[in-house]
């Protein structure tokens, strides 16, 4: 799903590189080590900020606790069916978001264009939120929800046109395509555990093979 944005930011890599040899910098080891070293420093600026690790730990932390672990087990021992948890635990997951309205109409000064920004992010969690509910019930553990929920944080909504390039929505087709092909197999619940019998009511990955 991401296989555009990442493709954009390789380009923008690439482009920064042709700047340099413009300049009369060619190429050399002192050029790659600054940009590792460019990469080290922003990677310490991460970890010093603490919006950073609400955004990519505390956040993906609590609610995949909240949301996945807690919810959908019991959901599950309640009678629903597997595709109506998926479906439905996310739009409680969702409305959790309701909280940055204010804070966008505020920032904005527009309540029109706060509730299409949040309106908009709804959406975006109602879907992952569904992939992420599929991942917990499909594999039975919470890592596989988590890393996804990190990542996705980390690399903001997902590119799929760029005005500078055909590459990228090129790029953004072939991971969706390769994205629906894989979903199933590297989900395959024989994958991540060791038995699928004997199974207690929220593993419903056992009749989901």
């Amino acid at each position: 799903m991401y296989a555009g944005t990442l493709i954009l930011k390789l380009l923008l890599l690439l482009d920064s590189g042709q700047e340099d040899r413009e300049n009369g910098r060619s190429l050399s080891l002192d050029s790659i080590k600054n940009v590792v070293c460019e990469f080290i420093e922003s990677t310490f600026s991460l970890a010093s900020d603490i919006s950073a690790w609400r955004n990519y730990l505390v956040a993906p932390l609590t609610e995949e606790l909240v949301f996945r672990a807690c919810m959908i087990p019991l959901l599950l021992c309640g009678g629903f069916s597997t595709y109506t948890v998926v479906f439905l635990c996310p739009i409680f997951f969702s409305l959790a978001h309701l909280n940055h309205l204010l804070e966008y109409a505020q920032r904005s000064g527009s309540w029109p264009k706060a509730f299409a920004v949040v309106g908009f992010q709804l959406g975006y969690t109602v879907i992952f939120g569904s992939y992420a509910s599929f991942l917990f019930v499909r594999t039975g553990h919470l890592t596989a929800p988590l890393v996804a929920h990190i990542f996705c944080n980390y690399l903001g909504i997902p590119i799929i046109i760029s005005r500078r390039t055909g590459m990228v929505t090129v790029a953004s087709v072939a991971g969706l395509l390769g994205f629906i092909w894989l979903l199933f197999p590297l989900t395959s619940p024989h994958l991540y555990n060791a038995r699928t019998d004997n199974c207690m009511c929220w593993h419903r990955y056992c009749s989901w093979s």
